[in-house]
């Protein structure tokens, strides 16, 4: 009888703690919609909703004044410089020339908001039912899940994730392991050809040609190169065929499909501002729900002195306050991540400067938390500044090496569109003289990165931009 109270107290715990993940990596629309049904489910608990449901143009400025309650901050620096300085081109359409910027396009580039099952649900509910898991591996099966990206990628290090953890290298693999071998076929993969050959695992297509293709030769296959991929194979053309048509049919993102839906407007959680040579951050409040506790039902209940009544009331309480608990929460560690994004972006902030590498570990050991805990606070959620609702994720990228120094992949990104923006329309610039232009100006990168950075940004490939007069 002890067993089972007891096993029963971790399972309400874990309940609260998941609650606590979930609205931490909620947009605020999305936490809106969540407080609304948990205030219908919990007559102790009342939700006061936003008097005016205005969605700001996001192509508009900022106002002045923000209205409504609100949080400030400050970080010191200098007045500087407008930051969208771009030179002007024309005709590329929806990816980038003749907008009003670069971070146009990149603003638009915003991590899907969830829309049902999220992939992270998904994979919880297959490790709950994955038999002969220790208890212990699959914790961290479900820690792992929780730090994927976008994707379905893990981008951390095993290193980082299992210091962060307080376990082996050894037990993050086998957790690792684990998680590779549930659905969607390639999730949790370090790298792209890890996701393909995952894939490729599963199939009948699974060989020595495709897997030395995938491993060898996708830059040949993006150029449809078939007689080098032959030549890669050792095998006829024919094989060198099907081999291709095997992997193109592969699926790169493995998280495509997961909370997808229509795509609403996505409120920013803050505006920053430059004022007076200090970033000024102002939590948006207007339009966030306020959740309190419902006083005059706790009481009723209280009053009416049966014993169902005080089961009800002590068990609706306790859902209640880790609701509440769970909100603050959310709260608090935005406002510590904002604070901490402003200090360590004052450059661009101030003075319109390139991004400073940094990446979700250094942000995750700067404010003492946990990698899934700064995924999950970043995921899905943007901040307004000069009139552009960027996403978080656009700031974390990691540094990329140079004379003198690194530079964070954002403003490699950002050259790259410079000289795509720049080119001449009839004779656009090929991902090798991309390459070529970006050395020039001490950002070496190889061809496949350029490759990798252009279709990021959404741009077609130099044959697709060519534009005949």
């Amino acid at each position: 009888m002890e067993l089972i109270q007891q096993q029963e107290q971790r399972q309400v715990l874990s309940q609260g703690l998941r609650h606590s993940l979930e609205i931490l990596q909620m947009p605020v629309l999305e936490l809106q919609e969540f407080l609304q049904e948990k205030a219908l489910e919990n007559p102790l608990l009342e939700l006061e909703l936003p008097e005016e449901m205005h969605l700001p143009d996001p192509a508009e400025p900022a106002a002045e004044e923000n209205g409504g309650e609100a949080d400030r901050w400050e970080a010191t620096g200098s007045e500087s410089a407008a930051v969208w300085d771009l030179p002007a081109g024309g005709g590329l359409g929806e990816w980038g020339r003749g907008g009003d910027g670069e971070w146009d396009r990149m603003a638009t580039l915003a991590d899907p908001a969830d829309r049902g099952e999220s992939l992270t649900q998904a994979l919880h509910e297959q490790l709950l039912h994955l038999p002969r898991l220790s208890d212990e591996l699959r914790r961290l099966a479900d820690y792992l899940a929780e730090c994927l990206n976008e994707n379905g990628f893990l981008e951390f290090s095993l290193e980082d994730l299992a210091a962060d953890r307080g376990v082996s290298v050894f037990e993050m693999e086998q957790a690792l392991y684990v998680l590779q071998s549930l659905q969607p076929a390639g999730v949790a993969a370090r790298t792209l050809p890890e996701c393909l050959v995952l894939q490729l695992a599963q199939t009948k297509d699974f060989n020595e040609h495709t897997v030395r293709l995938v491993r060898q030769g996708l830059e040949l296959l993006a150029k449809n190169n078939m007689t080098a991929i032959a030549r890669l194979l050792e095998c006829t053309p024919a094989q060198a065929q099907a081999a291709a048509k095997a992997v193109r049919a592969l699926n790169p993102r493995p998280a495509q499909g997961y909370g997808a839906g229509p795509l609403a407007y996505q409120i920013p959680e803050a505006v920053f501002r430059r004022e007076n040579g200090q970033v000024t951050i102002e939590l948006e409040r207007r339009l966030a729900p306020r959740l309190q506790l419902n006083e005059q039902n706790c009481t009723l209940l209280q009053e009416s002195g049966t014993p169902e009544a005080r089961i009800y009331l002590k068990e609706r309480r306790t859902e209640a306050q880790q609701l509440l608990r769970a909100v603050a929460e959310r709260e608090s560690t935005l406002v510590r991540l904002l604070r901490q994004l402003a200090q360590d972006q004052q450059d661009f902030f101030l003075r319109g400067g390139p991004l400073k590498p940094m990446t979700l570990t250094q942000m995750a050991r700067s404010l003492g938390l946990s990698l899934s805990t700064v995924s999950r606070a970043v995921q899905g959620k943007t901040l307004q500044f000069e009139g552009k609702s960027l996403p978080l994720k656009r700031f974390f990228s990691a540094g990329v090496p140079v004379e003198g120094g690194q530079v964070s992949s954002e403003s490699i990104k950002r050259q790259l569109l410079r000289f795509v923006q720049a080119e001449d329309p009839a004779k656009p610039l090929s991902d090798e003289a991309l390459r070529a232009a970006l050395e020039a100006v001490n950002l070496p990168v190889a061809r496949r990165t350029v490759a990798k950075y252009r279709e990021e940004l959404g741009i077609p490939s130099s044959s697709a931009r060519r534009r005949v007069e």
